[in-house]
């Protein structure tokens, strides 16, 4: 009968040692006992029965049984594979040899129950002792028992039918090899296992071999075979271990029935292992298309075999006819059914063009990986050598980062000290500057508490209607201030004699003298205030009394490290620690005080002025050390003229107006801090508009008394009112003063709405017109700020001077009524007093009432 060659998949070792894995390898102490009670069968019937062991006895029954089973019928099957040069018929039949071990086997199972059955009934027996030592004499030969057990079961587990008797044709080699393999107790590779499998498939196809139950089998036993079976049932949860005694008797027992139950047993499961075979070849093909070229696919003739073996595996012993024998799949001349188109490629599809195309590929890949290894060693170089350089200059700046630290920690401790220093010492620096805000309030309050009795006292004085006059309880009070009053305006009447001042009129000067015992009083408690204020850092250290340690301490650390000073915006946190010095030397700071000096004449002025600069250097407009000045005036200086403004400042006092304005002016012109958009300089504003409100509502008071009473210039209420009335002047000239620093609509409101036609022009139209009159006028045109009428356009003046400018006409009338009955030289005089008038609306660019006026009078401008 002709035999197929079937082809022989040759698949990577990694995948076979992975399908190792699946595999036990099975206990064989089973083999070692079985060694026991086989033996030849020709020996066994050469034996007497009559002086045989009974275990030889039960070995010649099972050969008679073997016997005449032969005379049974064989069923026949055939197996029948699609092939496209035709169909090849397999005949399985089962050979003698597994014949004969199939009656064996069954002989020793039924020794081994007679055996286990007469140890338990009598184990003194002495039948049993003498099988005991026919045992151990047999045991003398178990290695060669052992070799040809391993020799029937390999050939019982390989051959059926043709297949055996073909194999004993074989070549000697091959079967030699497969010989050894099993003499060392190696296991054999999934390659032999799966071509077994697959001749045992054929042989249930063709209907004349019955499957093997490994299930059933290896039931008790973890075998590999069994778990790579989907039935496995070795690592089954209800599994129990049995500790019976002779416990190695009842396994081998149960292996031999299982055994034969597999020989003789049905096609059950049979499918379970075509599907298997399907899905081991679907991996082999896959393993197949992973080959990087056909040069791995190659052919055996029809009547070639391996010479080393028939697979190539990498086991020990087995070698291929390429270096690439892991990876390589022979295929059958005529191709396997169901191997795809691609295993049968052949190597005529193979060119030279192709080869050195995949070889350039290769190449050009190899490059790119080289390419991208070369700049990874590349980098690593580099970083390597950047960091022995970072290495030696770190070490190289250990003594620099050595002082840097010890300096920053120096810092830190003395600014904190600095700033607890300075928490205990502002409670009293806030006290001692109350202190002197209260002396000055006070002062300053009991000087204008004296002017308004004085007026008081002499509106009483000079009433005209006496019936209505209150008569004083406290007359002697009254006239003890009548008499201090005459005494001041004495002395500052002596004292302009002195200084020969020419043009003063009573009520221009500043009722602000004291007396020697106010004098003294206010200096006791200034000096102590003072004195207190000077000793208050006498208990602290050195570098922490002064703004001159504080400026040292920071200006080493710009110099030093001029990068953290910036980031940690040392300029803006300066002004702060500065502070609490500043205000402790401002305290004695009084601007309407003449003796006092000014405040860039103190020691932290010229301390701070130049902080931050070194000869050579240039100024960085941007930077804020340049600030450091102007932020101590924004936020020390002006709060405190603030408070001077709105508590102590005298509107009415000439020199207190002279000083104040002039300090403002300053301060707006020399620090950019010092602006409209400051909340300080706002303050400051709105204090100066209060204080200039209260002094209008406090202050002013204009007496009106009849022209008959006003002719005499000498009598008392006569100069009571032109006091009062120079008083008002004085003071819109004093209100005036702040323009350019006040807004101007504000300003216009109070010197000319507030003070100006409410009481100046009453005043000077209820006295009679006279050369006194027109100076008046002349005084108050003067004060007025030239910038207010050079924006005008028309020929009128601003609206709150036409009153002032209609009182000008009526006293024109007035002298052009007077000139008709007046002698010539007094004629002379009025038309001047007219043109005078003239010049004065022109001043105020009043320009159509002095047009007017020149027409109706006949005027020439000289």
């Amino acid at each position: 009968m002709n035999r197929a060659h079937l082809s022989k998949l040759h698949v990577a070792p990694s995948f076979w040692k992975q399908s190792a894995t699946m595999f036990k390898k099975p206990k064989r102490k089973f083999r070692q006992r079985l060694v026991k009670f086989e033996s030849d069968d020709e020996n066994e019937e050469e034996m007497d029965t009559e002086g045989t062991p009974p275990r030889v006895q039960v070995k010649q029954e099972l050969n008679k049984s073997i016997k005449e089973k032969k005379k049974k019928e064989k069923s026949k099957a055939v197996l029948s594979f699609d092939h496209d040069e035709g169909d090849t018929t397999f005949q399985v039949k089962k050979s003698t040899h597994s014949k004969k071990v199939a009656k064996l086997l069954k002989k020793e199972s039924q020794l081994e129950k007679q055996t286990e059955a007469g140890d338990k009934e009598d184990k003194t027996a002495n039948k049993i002792d003498g099988d005991l030592a026919n045992i151990k004499e047999e045991a003398k030969d178990q290695q060669d028992m052992e070799d040809r057990i391993k020799k029937l079961r390999e050939d019982f587990l390989t051959m059926n039918g043709d297949d055996a008797a073909a194999l004993e044709e074989a070549d000697s080699d091959e079967e030699g090899t497969f010989k050894k393999m099993l003499k060392r107790g190696e296991i054999p590779d999934a390659t032999t296992i799966h071509q077994i499998r697959k001749q045992r498939q054929m042989a249930r196809d063709m209907g004349d071999f019955l499957p093997l139950d490994d299930t059933v089998k290896f039931e008790n036993t973890k075998s590999r075979l069994v778990r790579e079976d989907d039935n496995d049932k070795s690592d089954d949860e209800d599994e129990r271990i049995d500790f019976s005694s002779n416990q190695h008797a009842i396994e081998r027992q149960k292996v031999k029935e299982n055994f034969l139950r597999a020989e003789h047993g049905s096609d059950e499961g049979s499918d379970q292992e075509r599907e298997w075979e399907d899905q081991q070849i679907q991996k082999g093909v896959s393993v197949i298309q992973q080959v990087p070229s056909s040069q791995d696919l190659y052919s055996y003739d029809q009547d070639s075999q391996p010479a080393d073996g028939m697979y190539s595996n990498g086991y020990p012993g087995t070698s291929g006819s390429h270096g690439y024998q892991g990876n390589m799949i022979p295929v059958a001349e005529g191709g396997f059914p169901d191997m795809p188109k691609m295993m049968m490629k052949s190597t005529e599809d193979v060119t030279l063009e192709g080869l050195i195309k995949r070889l350039k590929d290769r190449l050009t890949s190899m490059d790119e990986v080289h390419r991208s290894h070369k700049q990874e060693s590349d980098k690593l170089e580099h970083d390597i050598e950047e960091s022995q350089m970072s290495i030696v200059n770190c070490e190289a700046s250990a003594p620099k980062l050595e002082d840097r630290f010890r300096f920053f920690q120096e810092m830190r401790g003395y600014v904190r000290d600095l700033v607890e220093c300075l928490n205990e010492k502002v409670p009293e620096i806030n006290e001692l500057e109350t202190r002197m805000n209260n002396l000055l309030r006070n002062r300053s309050s009991k000087f204008a508490s004296r002017r308004q009795q004085d007026i008081q006292d002499q509106c009483q004085s000079y009433m005209t209607n006496k019936s209505q006059v209150v008569v004083d309880v406290d007359n002697q009070a009254r006239q003890r201030r009548i008499a201090e009053r005459e005494a001041r305006r004495a002395r500052r009447r002596r004292a302009r004699e002195g200084k020969n001042i020419m043009g003063h009129h009573e009520g221009l000067s500043s009722d602000d003298e004291e007396n020697q015992s106010e004098i003294t009083k206010y200096s006791q408690e200034r000096d102590e205030i003072v004195n207190r204020a000077s000793e208050l850092f006498e208990d602290v250290m050195d570098d922490f009394s002064d703004t001159d340690c504080v400026r040292e301490k920071f200006m080493s650390w710009k110099h030093k490290y001029g990068d953290t000073y910036r980031e940690a915006y040392i300029g803006l946190c300066l002004p702060k620690l500065v502070n609490p010095f500043v205000r402790l030397q401002l305290i004695s700071w009084n601007p309407f005080d003449e003796r006092c000096k000014d405040f860039e004449e103190m020691r932290w002025f010229d301390s701070l002025l130049f902080y931050g600069f070194e000869e050579g250097e240039t100024i960085d407009k941007d930077e804020d050390d340049n600030k450091l000045i102007p932020a101590i005036i924004d936020k020390v200086v002006l709060p405190k003229l603030s408070y001077l403004a709105e508590n102590v400042w005298d509107p009415l006092s000439t020199s207190h107006t002279c000083r104040f304005v002039k300090l403002v002016k300053k301060l707006l012109k020399d620090y950019p801090t010092v602006n409209a958009n400051s909340k300080n300089t706002q303050t400051l504003l709105k204090s100066l508009v209060l204080r200039m409100k209260k002094t209008l509502d406090d202050d002013v008071f204009m007496p009106l008394y009849p022209k008959s009473v006003l002719e005499n210039r000498n009598a008392g209420p006569s100069v009571f009112f032109h006091r009062q009335s120079w008083t008002c002047i004085k003071l819109l000239g004093h209100f005036l003063s702040w323009d350019g620093i006040i807004s101007r609509k504000v300003l216009q409101g109070l010197a000319l709405d507030g003070l100006l036609n409410r009481y100046i022009l009453l005043g000077l139209q209820t006295a009679p017109f006279n050369q006194e009159t027109l100076l008046k006028c002349q005084t108050i045109v003067s004060t007025l700020p030239k910038q207010w009428f050079e924006d005008l356009n028309e020929d009128k003046t601003i609206m709150q001077l036409e009153s002032l400018c209609r009182f000008l006409m009526y006293a024109a009338q007035l002298l052009d009524k007077a000139c008709g009955t007046a002698s010539d030289l007094q004629r002379k005089e009025l038309k001047e007093q007219l043109k005078q008038i003239s010049k004065l609306l022109i001043n105020i660019h009043a320009l159509e009432h002095a047009m007017k006026l020149s027409e109706l009078y006949s005027l020439t401008a000289k």
